[in-house]
């Protein structure tokens, strides 16, 4: 089952990590939508600071380094300036590792994501004050504020790496608007003119 977290908790969650590694990797989840296993296999050149994107071209899961899963999936995510300033603050703390990983462990190793979860993750949760969620809810959660903003399939399912917007409406249909008022209300104003007015009854 889907579970979205509201603004309100997103905060909540972040304010409760005090490990800024892991603060910054929980942002990143929430702002990119990227899996976990794209996330702990991020690196370096793989975030483009003149452009404000990462580039997911990797995954690391069940101990292994894998490509990504469909070529859609390889992709270039935007991301907006706090995003930006908390990876740039995080990238002069992080210690050098022969990966090159945007997030290593203390070794300079690959996360356990099985021990990132019991030991940071599921704690942070607890002390903000919310319910147990699977880390794969804040990929959810990312679609989910996108889509309420209005923005186009088109470019949530780009931006998640599906392959088609078919999958992104199947997964998310169920968050859309089934009926707009305001929208028709902008198409009216849009056609004939902020100053139209109502005919009267």
């Amino acid at each position: 089952m889907i579970r979205v977290l509201q603004p309100k908790e997103i905060q909540a969650l972040l304010a409760a990590i005090a490990d800024l590694r892991y603060k910054t990797l929980v942002m990143l989840a929430v702002f990119s939508g990227a899996r976990q296993g794209e996330i702990i296999g991020l690196k370096w050149p793989d975030v483009d600071f003149d452009n404000s994107q990462i580039h997911i071209q990797r995954t690391y899961n069940n101990h292994g380094w894998y490509k990504p899963k469909s070529d859609a999936s390889n992709r270039r995510v935007d991301l907006g300036p706090a995003m930006m300033k908390q990876l740039k603050l995080w990238r002069l703390a992080c210690p050098p590792n022969d990966l090159d990983l945007v997030f290593p462990n203390n070794a300079g190793h690959v996360i356990d994501d099985v021990s990132f979860l019991k030991q940071t993750f599921f704690p942070a949760l607890a002390r903000a004050g919310i319910d147990r969620i699977r880390f794969h809810d804040l990929r959810h959660t990312f679609a989910s504020l996108l889509i309420e903003q209005g923005e186009n399939i088109k470019y949530i399912q780009t931006q998640l790496g599906h392959a088609s917007p078919s999958i992104t409406l199947d997964v998310y249909s169920h968050l859309m608007r089934p009926s707009n008022p305001e929208s028709a209300k902008n198409l009216e104003n849009r056609v004939l003119g902020e100053r139209h007015k109502q005919p009267s009854i």
